[in-house]
């Protein structure tokens, strides 16, 4: 009778792991404008960093040229040379722009809004690829 409880806890914990890897964490800084937020969403095939906010959030972009850049996230929007929108997957800057960026099942998202150092009126060289 215990092998049976302790076969199907661990049953029970595998299917939930399995289940924990299959979303991804999209945490939103709002910096001082507002508390942060945290979701969980669904991981599908092709999934980007770009999609995954959009999948959780009101997300305005902008494109130029080939890029495509996030404008505005839930009311909070970019102002050129002061404040912006970068992003970090698991913590670390990926040097991508985020629709370019594809994420996995377990990976943390966070867009944080900060002070923008990629603006194009002091930048020499861009900021992302």
């Amino acid at each position: 009778m215990k092998l049976k409880i302790i076969s199907l806890l661990t049953t029970s914990l595998l299917v939930l792991t399995l289940q924990a890897q299959e979303k991804v964490t999209v945490t939103i800084n709002y910096g001082e404008e507002k508390l942060s937020q945290a979701f969980q969403v669904n991981w599908q095939e092709g999934m980007t960093a770009m999609l995954a906010v959009q999948s959780c959030a009101n997300v305005t972009t902008h494109p130029v040229k080939d890029y495509i850049f996030v404008s505005t996230i839930n009311g909070i929007s970019t102002v050129a040379g002061k404040k912006a929108w970068y992003y970090t997957v698991n913590n670390e800057s990926t040097h991508k722009l985020a629709f370019r960026y594809p994420v996995n099942p377990g990976d943390t998202v966070e867009w944080i809004y900060k002070k923008d150092v990629c603006s194009a009126i002091k930048q020499k060289q861009p900021c992302e690829k």
